[in-house]
């Protein structure tokens, strides 16, 4: 589709987020599936990865950065979404301090 010139492509994982794409019948992250899809594209900021559950967008935000483009997230879901990619949850506040450590006021 990218060779096509489309712009973005989405990595399904329907509303559920398990047993399909790159995620297991539990909903966990099956990594060799994400390193076969890597291999298909240049960039990974052309692929939109759907993420409906929270260990799923912190699997990916880890893996991939806070600006990773997520989609299929709950509306209700939102502001803890961007509070995880934010670094202000235990989740992920360790790479947001390591990243920022060398700020000085």
């Amino acid at each position: 589709d990218l060779e096509e010139g489309v712009f973005k492509v989405i990595v399904e994982a329907r509303e559920a987020g398990k047993g399909v794409g790159i995620y297991d019948r539990d909903g966990k992250v099956k990594e060799d599936e994400i390193e076969a899809i890597l291999a298909g594209v240049r960039n990974s900021d052309t692929l939109i990865w759907e993420a409906p559950i929270k260990n799923q967008q912190q699997y990916l935000i880890l893996r991939f950065g806070p600006n990773v483009n997520l989609g299929n997230v709950p509306p209700d879901d939102i502001l803890a979404l961007e509070a995880l990619r934010n670094g202000l949850r235990g989740d992920t506040l360790k790479r947001a301090y390591l990243a920022n450590k060398t700020y000085k006021k």
